[in-house]
């Protein structure tokens, strides 16, 4: 079972998610920047590290390439092992913004509004690539 934290102002988007995720996650939903960044932080400090996280690009007090960044931050200082560090799913409905900013850091996006059975496949794919 997979441990997901959703980043996602949306609460239609991310009820849609976790409803299509439901039988292969655990999922934990955050609506703003700062809230992604203490769920994060929390789970590196309890040592439940988090397979995937769902980031959508536009939120409330940082936008998802500002949490992006930082997790990445946080992975350098912390994480140690190459297998704990977090897959990250960038979630939008502007590809062109995506495009712009490719190599950030994350791993796969995926356009709005999602499929789950989709975003089941993508994350089954990446769950067997490696890490950046």
């Amino acid at each position: 079972m997979w441990n997901i934290l959703i980043a996602d102002d949306n609460q239609e988007d991310s009820d849609r998610l976790i409803q299509g995720l439901g039988s292969c996650a655990t999922c934990q939903v955050v609506r703003n920047g700062n809230d992604a960044l203490e769920q994060y932080r929390l789970s590196i400090e309890q040592g439940k590290f988090l397979d995937f996280i769902l980031l959508d690009v536009q939120m409330p007090g940082k936008t998802g390439f500002e949490i992006l960044k930082s997790i990445r931050k946080m992975e350098d200082a912390y994480v140690t092992e190459k297998q704990n560090r977090s897959k990250i799913i960038m979630v939008t409905t502007f590809k062109d913004a995506l495009m712009e900013h490719y190599n950030m850091g994350w791993d796969e996006f995926i356009s709005k509004p999602i499929d789950p059975a989709i975003l089941k496949t993508r994350l089954t794919e990446l769950e067997t690539s490696p890490s950046l």
